[in-house]
């Protein structure tokens, strides 16, 4: 059993975790570094294995990996996070087996995944979430299908065509559910800085020979694989007309995804507060905009956890909660608090870009009524919209209560891909707010782990035991 004591430790090694580390460690603080990726730098700044840093976002990750190692970070890539307990201990599972960090301050940057709601058909082979897609084409220059149908919402979609179209996979369909174009412009001309980026990505989304505006995939068709889809339009109010649905064939990979949601098991396994905000990813993680400190003493949280926003908002506050962490624990120097004023400011601008952005493009109103009661909800467990909605006619209530009566979000992934869409069915049957609905409080162990490495982990925390 492994015992590794430090002063601060960050859990995830995206632009946030390793702006985090890299500003502890600067101050002076001894920094350790937790991420389950092979390599750090998250899935904005993924590194290929094989090829190693092949675009702008590539390298710039690279250079912030070496930044973090000179600064003295030690990073531990492979490990799996899968408990927490009072006092900073964290549990996590490596290639080398179990270990147990010992941290005087946390900071949490575990960053986000794709925000899916079910629909008939989608768990047809060929059909996944743009993150996934994009993931593919990053590292193992594989296109998901030769006839690429890319959906949802938000500017994320115009990077996935991006991606595709570097590995010439350019999507033959690209459906966006918002229509409204002045209201982004006016967001631009706000922020003149992003004018240059939005041009690129724009440029990325007009290269796909169909581009529909205020449109969505209501149900993906095929035997073995997908093979078609069927769309609707979207009306100014934001609900699905079905009753004006179009069959498109030929397709046979769907990217199909509605913006990303915080990873907040961690921190509510460590008890922070959150808050609900369905425009930034939906329940995300409450922490001071000063100095990244959560409502739990000595836990920071930086990036998307604390609401999506995008990659610039996450290196500044990952910057910002590393160097408050340090002088939580007395590692300050006169300039440090002159810095931290500088993120602070530069912080809340780029926030507030990244907000509006995330409301101006929100997904549809009832999106997770395109399910029917055949639909499975929850893949874990196997539970259809029936069931769900059975349960909550005879009494039970909210997420918590579809759980415990249909096991829906009981499985591996304890509800991080159907949590949304129970939420917003619960609240829609119930006549509720979908914040009312509430999410699954994590569970221990958070992620998969060989059962070994829980028995040698528990049986050792609190000891004092180092090897």
């Amino acid at each position: 059993m492994r015992r590794i004591e430090t002063d601060i430790l960050v859990v995830g090694g995206g632009p946030a975790g390793l702006s985090a580390a890299t500003s502890a460690a600067g101050a002076g603080a001894r920094v350790d570094l937790v991420d389950a990726g092979a390599a750090p730098g998250g899935q904005y700044w993924m590194q290929d294995p094989v090829a190693g840093a092949t675009t702008t976002q590539s390298a710039e990750g690279s250079a912030a990996i070496a930044a973090a190692r000179a600064a003295g970070v030690a990073i531990h890539s492979g490990a799996e996070v899968w408990a927490a307990f009072p006092g900073g201990e964290i549990m996590a599972h490596d290639a080398e087996g179990p270990v147990v960090f010992q941290a005087r301050s946390i900071v949490v940057a575990s960053g986000a995944q794709d925000r899916v709601y079910p629909f008939p058909g989608w768990t047809l082979p060929g059909v996944m979430t743009p993150g996934a897609g994009q993931r593919l084409a990053k590292l193992g220059k594989t296109a998901p299908g030769k006839r690429i149908a890319l959906a949802g919402n938000g500017p994320f979609l115009y990077a996935v065509a991006a991606t595709l179209a570097s590995i010439d996979a350019t999507p033959k369909l690209l459906l966006e559910s918002g229509k409204a174009r002045a209201p982004m412009l006016g967001l631009l001309a706000r922020h003149p800085a992003r004018i240059a980026e939005a041009v690129s990505l724009l440029a990325a989304a007009r290269a796909v020979p169909n581009w529909r505006r205020g449109h969505v995939v209501t149900e993906a068709l095929g035997e073995d694989r997908v093979e078609a889809i069927r769309i609707a339009p979207v009306d100014d109010a934001g609900t699905v007309d079905t009753a004006r649905s179009e069959r498109i064939d030929g397709i046979d990979a769907l990217l199909v995804g509605w913006g990303f949601r915080p990873m907040i098991e961690l921190t509510a396994l460590l008890r922070c507060r959150h808050a609900y905000d369905r425009a930034l990813g939906g329940w995300y993680c409450v922490a001071s905009p000063a100095t990244g400190l959560t409502s739990v003493e000595g836990v920071y949280a930086a990036g998307e956890v604390t609401g999506i926003a995008g990659s610039r908002p996450a290196r500044l506050s990952g910057a910002l909660a590393g160097l408050s962490a340090a002088a939580g624990l007395g590692f300050a120097s006169p300039g440090n608090e002159e810095r931290r004023k500088r993120l602070v400011r530069a912080l809340a601008s780029a926030r507030s870009f990244g907000h509006e952005l995330g409301r101006l493009a929100p997904p549809p109103a009832g999106i997770a009524d395109l399910a029917n009661d055949d639909t499975i909800v929850c893949r874990c467990e196997n539970v259809t919209r029936g069931e769900i909605a059975a349960a909550l006619a005879e009494g039970t209530r909210a997420v918590a209560g579809a759980k415990m009566w249909t096991r829906a979000g009981m499985g591996r992934c304890q509800g991080r891909v159907c949590g949304s869409a129970v939420a917003e069915i619960a609240a829609s049957l119930g006549g509720t707010e979908i914040a009312a609905a509430g999410f699954n409080p994590p569970r221990i162990p958070l992620r998969p782990v060989p059962l070994p490495a829980v028995l040698e982990a528990t049986r050792a925390a609190g000891t004092g035991e180092t090897h």
